[in-house]
């Protein structure tokens, strides 16, 4: 099974059945495919950070409604992920939904403190 999330053509299978099995019962997991939705999930995060630093800074939040703010938005963008995989998350990953949920929450939440300082100095405070 190829995924569609990676735009790849699924070339015939091994036995031309189309199974997502390879006759042992075990599944099918194309590397190549969760390499490029490794990708693409990364780039939608990392816009994630910088967009919602934008929006904390421009309407001033400060402390902790600008945190609440952060993790409100990187819940929205991960369930509208999972909205895209139609929920299905084995179909496109082998992570856990914790673990999905959770994944680069440091790294965008250092690009959200980036952008949240930035845009909160340049409307606030010059």
């Amino acid at each position: 099974m190829i995924d569609p999330m990676a735009n790849l053509d699924a070339g015939p299978s091994a036995g031309g059945t189309g199974e997502t099995t390879g006759g042992e019962g075990k599944d099918v997991f194309d590397l190549a495919a969760d390499n490029h939705n490794a990708k693409k999930v990364d780039k939608i995060r990392s816009f994630l950070g910088i967009a919602s630093g934008c929006v904390a800074g421009v309407l001033g939040l400060t402390g902790l409604s600008g945190l609440v703010c952060f993790l409100v938005l990187h819940l929205i963008v991960n369930l509208s992920i999972l909205a895209k995989m139609k929920f299905n998350l084995r179909a496109y990953s082998r992570q856990s939904l914790l673990a999905f949920l959770a994944a680069d929450l440091q790294k965008c939440a250092m690009s959200f403190m980036l952008f949240w300082t930035l845009f909160y100095g340049l409307v606030y405070l010059f």
